[in-house]
């Protein structure tokens, strides 16, 4: 190799030598550099897309903080007993209420046999909209008159 250099003129050096930078030059631009910036631009994008993420996030968690303020309902002083005992009587539902035992400070446990189920589900979700408390579990048997279900419901009153 270093004879085949000493046999080129001065000129044709300039010319390999030359030839050979810009080589290494290009190699260099498509190997490094190109992925090297396309690389940072892709980045700079998914930086830009998580901050406006970021931005909806906390605004969502703000909405979600003024909501749950105002729209809990809050106790008023009666158990939770009494509340499902007195909104289920309220809602035509006093002589389907056959069981109601507490489990715990803040959750009971309800049977209601031969319930029509039209009256079941607005009283669950006045329970739930107009009382802190909250429907657990519920267990749904259709009996063989039409329109009445027996119900079974776990229910806990939520701290205010």
């Amino acid at each position: 190799m270093k004879a085949w250099w000493e046999s080129l003129a001065t000129r044709e050096r300039a010319l390999v030598s030359g030839g050979l930078a810009v080589t290494l030059a290009v190699l260099i631009y498509v190997l490094v550099w190109e992925p090297f910036q396309v690389s940072h631009r892709r980045l700079q994008q998914s930086v830009a897309e998580q901050r406006a993420d970021l931005a909806w996030m906390q605004q969502a968690a703000q909405d979600i903080q003024r909501l749950s303020g105002t729209a809990r309902p809050r106790s008023d002083g009666r158990s939770l007993l009494t509340v499902v005992d007195q909104t289920a009587r309220a809602a035509g539902l006093g002589a389907a209420l056959k069981q109601i035992t507490p489990q715990g400070e803040d959750k009971l446990s309800a049977r209601l046999d031969a319930v029509e189920f039209d009256k079941l589900l607005p009283w669950i979700g006045t329970l739930e909209r107009e009382h802190p408390i909250v429907l657990i579990n519920l267990s749904v048997d259709r009996t063989e008159i039409s329109g009445l279900v027996n119900a079974r419901l776990i229910l806990q009153g939520t701290r205010p």
